[in-house]
């Protein structure tokens, strides 16, 4: 079964944003990795099996309600910026849907919308 869920990208501050309730969804895995599809329309977050160049690695699952996945990639931050012309120094939130039994979830790039941040 498949769900909603969402990524927010700061760029700003070069943050990707990841709900606590995907990386539940996908398994809880120890490493994470997006692919980014050639056409800028869509990127995969997926769960990964080890730590390399392309992985970033998922804290430990708390009960505390604060806990949050935050990963900073300018790389992934400028690619996303420059493919789909988002405005430097704003942040965008992606609708995506989640799928367990592949533990991926898949974003619709071309469906990003601007987040009114506080002070702005």
């Amino acid at each position: 079964m498949q769900s909603d869920t969402y990524l927010s990208f700061y760029l700003s501050t070069s943050r990707i944003h990841i709900f606590r309730s995907t990386l539940r969804e996908i398994g809880n895995p120890k490493f994470i990795r997006f692919l980014v599809k050639e056409d800028g329309q869509s990127m995969i977050m997926e769960a990964y099996h080890k730590k390399d160049f392309r992985s970033h690695r998922v804290p430990k699952p708390t009960d505390n309600k604060e806990w949050k996945m935050e990963v900073r990639s300018l790389p992934l931050c400028t690619l996303l910026q420059n493919k789909l012309n988002w405005t430097d120094g704003r942040s965008y939130r992606i609708p995506g849907k989640v799928y367990p039994q592949q533990r991926l979830a898949v974003f619709d790039l071309s469906a990003a919308e601007q987040i009114q941040q506080a002070g702005t």
